[in-house]
């Protein structure tokens, strides 16, 4: 009841509020992917927890291993909440996406930078003195273009492609979580040995599905722009978001003492250790991605980095170029001293607090992909909070009911034991 209470208080604020902001509806519906976005990476990340679980055959885990199926299977609901954002892109409203206007791509973008980039000069990320040339015609070889043809980009291809995608998600969510809970009954080792046969060829679907959704789900916001490892970096925040939110689970339950003797510490600081890793993984991409589009310096790129505050040069530069810096420093810097010791991650009561600031982190990185597409500022709405505390609240819904119908661990798993008897190795 108090998760439908606050569900229906952010919806009523993003309403409310947009009957006073600009672009009311455009705003709305962009806050809405990001929130969007933000639960369907969660639980991506827990798919990919339970994937590499079976197919390094680990026992460390089993016992964590039920909460993070509990979120693979909640893709069922992230599924419903993606409906919103399919009806507006075969409605053809452009809200979310310019190309889904009409068969020829554009993007709302290429307005903003027209405006804010002269004709016949390169974006630079540097200086200045990166636009100048030395002939015309390295100057109008830098010229940004102003229509793409990539017919891919269209509402039909786009919708049977997402309803593929959500149907392998929840195709190897209610796998491995029905498998799990029929083995909790029938103690059949057999079922393990069929989760983990099949975790390898789960494994490839989930890379190339998540890859081809991260590029069609945010890559497309600006049709001109294009990243080979954009499906890394969005992956790389779906892992931080799935062990944060499993860690969160954990450490809820151990300091409200529901299960205080089940999870033992070292249980506790492996996940704090992968969850290190790929905060590490996260800046290594984003700086990956980052340095080949600046030393490329092509127009095509490098229009997307301008719009979100990465450049230095004179005219160039915007507010979002803060956020920029503040993910930098909350998302890599300050976890990564943080919660490096040993002793910092056997913590509970400190762990829980670098666990949400990573989840709260990590949606202002999707903040930063989104809504700089149609907004040259850096602002923040009730309509924003609002979209996102409806779909979080919904979504944390879900993932209780769907908790409550079945055990809490994986008592049937033959690995249970060597779980909880999982002492520090050093």
């Amino acid at each position: 009841m108090i998760l439908v209470g606050i569900a229906l208080v952010g919806a009523v604020a993003a309403f409310i509020n947009s009957l006073f902001v600009e672009n009311s509806m455009q705003r709305f519906m962009q806050g809405y992917l990001v929130a969007f976005a933000f639960v369907l990476s969660i639980s991506l990340g827990s798919l990919f927890f339970v994937l590499v679980q079976h197919l390094m055959r680990a026992g460390w885990s089993v016992v964590v291993r039920r909460f993070s199926e509990v979120l693979c299977l909640n893709i069922l609901v992230t599924g419903l909440l993606f409906l919103p954002v399919a009806w507006s892109v075969w409605n053809g409203d452009g809200l979310i996406y310019s190309w889904s206007q009409s068969t020829t791509t554009t993007s709302a973008s290429h307005a903003n930078l027209e405006s804010a980039v002269p004709q016949n000069h390169t974006v630079s990320l540097v200086s200045e003195s990166a636009n100048k040339k030395t002939n015309g015609s390295d100057q109008t070889h830098g010229e940004r273009e102003h229509s793409v043809s990539k017919p891919f980009l269209n509402r039909s291809r786009f919708l049977i492609t997402w309803g593929v995608l959500f149907a392998i998600w929840i195709g190897l969510g209610v796998f491995y979580y029905r498998c799990s809970v029929m083995q909790d009954r029938s103690g059949d080792v057999n079922l393990t040995r069929k989760m983990e046969w099949w975790s390898g060829i789960a494994t490839i679907l989930f890379g190339f599905s998540l890859t081809l959704g991260a590029f069609d789900l945010l890559m497309s916001l600006d049709p001109a722009w294009y990243s080979t490892i954009f499906g890394v970096y969005y992956f790389s925040g779906c892992a931080v978001a799935g062990l944060a939110s499993l860690l969160l689970i954990v450490l809820l339950l151990k300091r409200f003492q529901i299960v205080p003797s089940v999870f033992s510490d070292e249980v506790q600081r492996d996940l704090g250790r992968l969850l290190f890793a790929f905060v590490f993984f996260w800046a290594y991409i984003g700086f990956s991605q980052y340095m080949l589009l600046w030393y490329a310096n092509m127009p095509e790129t490098t229009g997307w980095l301008v719009n979100r505050g990465m450049s230095t040069a004179t005219g160039y530069t915007n507010s979002w170029g803060w956020l920029a810096i503040f993910l930098l420093v909350a998302h890599f810097f300050i976890p990564f001293s943080g919660f490096m010791s040993r002793h910092v991650k056997s913590n509970s009561k400190i762990m829980i607090f670098w666990v949400v600031w990573l989840l709260v982190i990590h949606y202002f990185d999707l903040y930063w992909i989104v809504i700089p597409q149609s907004n040259p500022n850096l602002t923040i709405s009730f309509v924003e909070i609002g979209t996102a505390v409806f779909v979080i609240s919904i979504y944390c819904l879900a993932a209780w009911w769907i908790a409550t119908r079945a055990n809490l661990f994986a008592v049937g798993d033959p690995r249970i034991n060597e779980s909880l008897s999982r002492q520090a190795m050093y």
